[in-house]
């Protein structure tokens, strides 16, 4: 029978704000509570002190957001007069230099505890080759 100690469980802090390497592994088509169109995606950092650690960011296709789809779907590699759909399997492998700060937790959660501090992509670039 598996057991565990809560006492004994490392907590999970966010990564400090910096640059970073890290792969698409999953993106997932969905509706926001508002009723958008978005994509969540899961980045897996590689290497260094932080690899494998997973950070969430999520596309929202809605006029006010498409500044930060364009500038993501660019970082990853799309040209800059892409026109089309976005498909989340076409995002799943890709790699770039994210940017990634620290969000305060806003609010309480239905357990009535607070939200816990998270990581935020804030900008998302290609990687230069030489």
């Amino acid at each position: 029978m598996p057991s565990i100690n809560f006492a004994q469980v490392q907590t999970l802090e966010p990564l400090p704000p910096g640059n970073y390497t890290a792969t698409i592994i999953k993106a997932e088509p969905g509706v926001s509570k508002a009723g958008n169109e978005k994509i969540d995606i899961q980045w897996r950092i590689e290497g260094g002190q932080y690899d494998g650690r997973v950070i969430f960011d999520t596309l929202t296709f809605v006029d006010k957001a498409l500044f930060r789809v364009k500038n993501t779907l660019m970082g990853l590699g799309f040209p800059k007069d892409f026109k089309g759909e976005v498909r989340p399997e076409d995002l799943v492998g890709k790699t770039a230099k994210i940017t990634v700060d620290v969000q305060a937790g806003n609010g309480i959660d239905e357990t009535g505890e607070p939200y816990q501090p998270r990581n935020r992509v804030k900008k998302v670039a290609l990687i230069k080759t030489r």
